[in-house]
């Protein structure tokens, strides 16, 4: 079975050079940067609610992902096969893709939410060539795209059926309650991924692994660094803490203030919130040791929550501050 998987990707490597730009793109549009940078700015401009749920879902599926990676502990193609290259590199488990985990649940939720059907086929066809891309640039056998499908397709019907009773008895609580079953919730997810390496004992990556994936790529791999459900769950509690925070009315006021229709207000609302997300999650990164410490953990949750919250609250109170500066003028 693995041999046919790597023929697959060697047929799919003879086209690299007509097919590796497109691929590295259509690859691009299921990484978690593209996907925080989309549902900010839909968040902040066409609808809350969808933000709001975009970001509690991708902080589910990623943290979700991390640990099914850790319990399956696959390789990926380019570390046991030398007739595959490595157009790309990750240091992480093959097994499922989050990629096409993270395509099916962001991209399933645009759809579910459009109910359009043209949008449904965009939606597919989108899905299916970023799973492909990740078999093309030889970071994924097809196994781990399909399970990554799977996988993601389960945690998006799932998060559709729980959201609204779940939601609505949320949404009566106190708001310092809500912060504090985000946290709770988001340390839930955290801990899978580290209950998931519990499990796997004394068991240790094959130096044939660590040994191929150096040779192909140049980069180093670290799969059982249960940093990426850290990660996770630090956007899901921040995304969270925030929105709940900064309530259903403040979280409308970009679409519905006078001003903000205005494109030189909008831009430079849209440009300044991206850069300061940006300078949060670069920045803060630059504490963050790579070495696998509590510590290091602790840094990296608490970067991704103070991203999140950001996108989810901070920046919403500076808008809806320069607004009404605007709209009093």
């Amino acid at each position: 079975m693995t041999d046919i998987q790597i023929t697959l990707i060697q047929a799919l490597q003879a086209h690299a050079a007509r097919f590796a730009v497109p691929m590295l793109l259509f690859s691009f549009l299921g990484q978690p940067e593209f996907f925080l940078l989309v549902i900010a700015l839909i968040y902040w401009y066409l609808n809350p609610r969808l933000g709001l749920r975009l970001g509690l879902l991708m902080g589910i599926s990623g943290a979700l992902s991390g640990a099914l990676k850790i319990a399956f502990h696959l390789p990926r193609p380019y570390w046991v096969s030398p007739e595959v290259r490595a157009l790309a590199s990750h240091p992480s488990f093959g097994l499922p893709s989050g990629h096409a985990q993270g395509a099916m649940t962001f991209w399933g939720m645009i759809a579910a939410e459009s109910r359009r059907w043209w949008v449904s086929v965009l939606v597919v066809v989108l899905i299916i060539l970023i799973g492909a891309s990740r078999i093309f640039l030889g970071v994924h056998f097809p196994a781990d795209v399909i399970a990554g499908f799977a996988f993601g397709l389960v945690i998006l019907i799932g998060f559709l059926v729980l959201e609204e009773p779940v939601g609505r008895r949320i949404t009566t609580l106190p708001v310092s309650w809500q912060i504090l079953l985000a946290f709770t919730g988001s340390i839930a997810l955290a801990l899978i991924s580290f209950a998931a390496l519990a499990a796997l004992g004394d068991w240790e990556v094959p130096a044939t692994w660590v040994e191929g994936a150096l040779e192909r790529s140049g980069q180093p791999i670290h799969p059982l660094d249960p940093r990426d459900g850290v990660t996770a769950a630090g956007f899901f509690f921040g995304f969270a803490a925030g929105a709940a925070a900064v309530g259903p009315r403040q979280a409308s006021v970009c679409i519905t203030s006078r001003t903000a229709r205005k494109r030189s207000l909008r831009l430079i609302c849209c440009v300044s919130g991206l850069l300061v997300t940006g300078v949060v999650w670069f920045g803060l990164g630059l504490l963050v040791q790579p070495d696998p410490t509590p510590g290091a953990y602790i840094l990296q949750y608490i970067r991704a929550a103070a991203a999140a919250a950001w996108v989810s609250c901070g920046a919403l109170m500076v808008f809806a501050h320069l607004y009404a500066d605007a709209d009093g003028q």
